[in-house]
């Protein structure tokens, strides 16, 4: 069953204000009573009695503290049947004294301790208590004492248990009020904002201006959301992530797929030719009798057959080479480029390589791949006898552009980086170079292009400065 926060209050102050009251009850009820009767006639006899010997000495009565035991009190010294001093209220005449002390000796209540004897009388609701101190002889010190009874003290106490009451129970109301409302407010505020931040709902804040420890509650809540939006951010960047590599994986098995769809077809034909040329030559039939020749021929074939199994198996292994801390120095190059070099000098090009000391965010192996394609590739369809390289900063990235002399059209600009495909097929080459150069740079995620620029193709490759 729900109670609430006022409720709750109510009947906590309700409890404590009750045990309160009660105890204060009776601490009243015990101190009103013959107790208090009692306790003034212990101090009246000890006054006495402490004062008895100075007395004795005839120290005047006025020069003593005997009053100070109780107010309603009248000390008589009597001596010789004669008053010899009188202090406090006037409560016996002079004339009653006489009949006064034959009056205690002759009361049947009469107390005696020692040369201090008392007696106690009530008349209507008033305690009549008379001392008689006898120092000898005819000397005596007379003690009248009047103490209103408290034999009515019921009455008082109810009277004021009703009006304490009252008052107590209106001012339990007011506190529980006050004090709820001043929990109940900002508690209504957190829980609002917690419901918001099930819901995922970050946008709102929780602004509460108190100094206990709800603010605290306050900042550990808004703390909390921080955190929690912060880790269901992450969470959610990693599910697009996943997501996203998911795909990822689908795009690149469907690539490789269709690679080697495109393998088979691609080696189909190198195949049957030298199938065909062998059987010739076997069967000593036509042209294919003269195997000196034609065993060149189909040498030429397997080779690139070999060249086109060397370039698949460098594509397919790429993302084995590729780690994520990857880094190497652009002038790594100028001692990794001997096979294009080489080429350059069989095909009589000249090599312009301007290289500059960068730092990019790529393997060295396959930033030597990426490099070595694109200036075979510009090699190879130059119009002239000159390629160029050259390396440049621009922002916080690091760019790789190789220059030859020519022009494709806008069709084959389409496709040129795509497996197998080859501008020219009277050119020699796989068709896997500029589809490789494709395939390292989406690995780091790099800027690739090949362009038309005023009679010359440009190849360029944008990595990231480290």
């Amino acid at each position: 069953m729900k109670i609430s926060i006022f409720l709750k209050t109510f009947l906590t102050l309700l409890f404590s204000f009750v045990i309160l009251f009660l105890a204060s009850q009776l601490y009243l009820y015990y101190q009103f009573s013959d107790k208090y009767v009692d306790e003034n006639i212990t101090a009246v006899k000890e006054a006495i009695l402490e004062s008895a010997s100075d007395l004795e000495n005839d120290v005047s009565l006025s020069d003593l503290t005997l009053e100070e035991a109780s107010s309603e009190t009248q000390y008589i010294r009597f001596k010789n049947n004669i008053v010899s001093e009188m202090v406090g209220p006037t409560i016996l005449k002079e004339s009653e004294i006489l009949f006064f002390v034959i009056d205690i000796y002759d009361n049947e209540d009469l107390v005696t301790e020692g040369k201090l004897s008392y007696t106690i009388t009530i008349d209507e609701d008033i305690y009549n208590i008379s001392y008689i101190y006898r120092f000898g002889g005819s000397d005596y010190l007379l003690v009248l004492t009047k103490i209103q009874s408290l034999n009515n003290i019921d009455v008082v106490l109810k009277d004021i248990t009703i009006t304490q009451g009252t008052f107590l129970l209106v001012t339990i109301i007011i506190l529980s009020l006050i004090i709820s409302s001043s929990f109940t407010r900002p508690i209504k505020q957190i829980n609002k904002y917690a419901k918001s931040l099930a819901r995922l709902d970050f946008d709102k804040k929780l602004r509460i201006n108190r100094k206990d420890e709800l603010q605290e509650l306050t900042s550990s809540l808004n703390e909390m959301a921080f955190n929690l939006q912060k880790t269901y951010a992450e969470l959610n960047s990693a599910n697009n992530q996943l997501i996203g590599d998911i795909e990822f994986e689908k795009l690149q098995e469907q690539k490789k797929k269709e690679l080697i769809m495109t393998i088979n077809h691609e080696l189909k034909t190198p195949v049957s030719v030298i199938k065909g040329m062998v059987e010739g030559m076997i069967d000593g039939v036509g042209r294919f009798s003269d195997k000196d020749i034609y065993l060149k021929q189909v040498l030429k074939q397997l080779k690139k057959i070999e060249d086109m199994t060397k370039d698949l198996t460098y594509s397919l292994k790429l993302e084995d080479i590729a780690k994520v801390n990857d880094s190497s120095n652009l002038k790594s190059l100028e001692n990794s480029l001997d096979s294009v070099k080489e080429l350059a000098s069989i095909k009589k090009v000249t090599l312009d390589l301007n290289i500059k000391k960068y730092s990019v965010q790529m393997n060295e192996e396959l930033l030597t791949i990426l490099v070595t394609n694109l200036l075979k590739n510009a090699i190879s369809y130059t119009e002239d006898s000159k390629v160029s390289l050259k390396t440049y900063k621009q922002k916080n990235i690091i760019y790789i552009e190789v220059s030859n002399k020519g022009e494709i059209k806008e069709k084959d600009l389409e496709k040129i980086f795509e497996p197998y495909y080859r501008v020219n097929l009277n050119k020699e080459g796989t068709g896997l170079g500029l589809f490789i150069v494709k395939q390292i740079a989406e690995i780091y995620k790099a800027e690739y292009k090949v362009f038309n620029d005023n009679g010359y193709v440009v190849s360029k490759i944008g990595l990231k400065n480290l």
